[in-house]
């Protein structure tokens, strides 16, 4: 009987391609294809094994699947909270190539934003903002009440609102 790591090994050698190739479908992207099945296989790894090899098959595909869709969801949320975020007077989406360029400078600058702030207040916002976690949830996971989740938010969606109207008066 082998072990469980040499059995996910296998499994990889026999199903990664394809399993890629089916993320690729859905996320585009080749390289986050391989990232979502890399993180798969790890998931399945720490999981341990099923009661057959048919299952072990069954469970990988699937997962593959829901991280391909769980991906989306989250690219979803990354995109409201930048629209939430910028200012007004800054559009969020046109076709030129300079609005693109401004569009990543924007992020950028957000990334900047997020990254200032304290690791407490940054984690809660993207909890909130990016995971979709409701004010409660995110209160019983950090072990503060629910008024100091709201505290955090709003300081940093204030930071970064301030940080991007920084940024668009630089640039203009």
């Amino acid at each position: 009987m082998t072990s469980w790591g040499s059995k996910i090994g296998w499994l990889f050698a026999e199903h990664h391609r394809r399993l890629e190739a089916l993320v690729r479908k859905s996320v585009r992207n080749q390289e986050t294809a391989a990232d979502i099945v890399q993180d798969v296989f790890v998931r399945a790894l720490a999981a341990g094994p099923r009661a057959t090899a048919e299952d072990d098959r069954n469970v990988l595909y699937a997962a593959a699947r829901n991280a391909a869709i769980e991906h989306h969801r989250r690219e979803s949320r990354r995109a409201e909270l930048i629209s939430s975020v910028l200012p007004e007077q800054m559009p969020v989406s046109t076709p030129s190539a300079e609005a693109g360029l401004e569009a990543r400078e924007a992020l950028s600058a957000l990334d900047e934003a997020l990254a200032a702030l304290s690791p407490r207040c940054r984690d809660i916002f993207l909890m909130r903002r990016v995971d979709g976690l409701s004010n409660k949830d995110i209160a019983r996971l950090q072990g503060i009440s629910v008024n100091s989740v709201e505290k955090h938010i709003a300081r940093a969606l204030r930071h970064c609102q301030a940080s991007l109207a920084t940024h668009i008066r630089q640039e203009s």
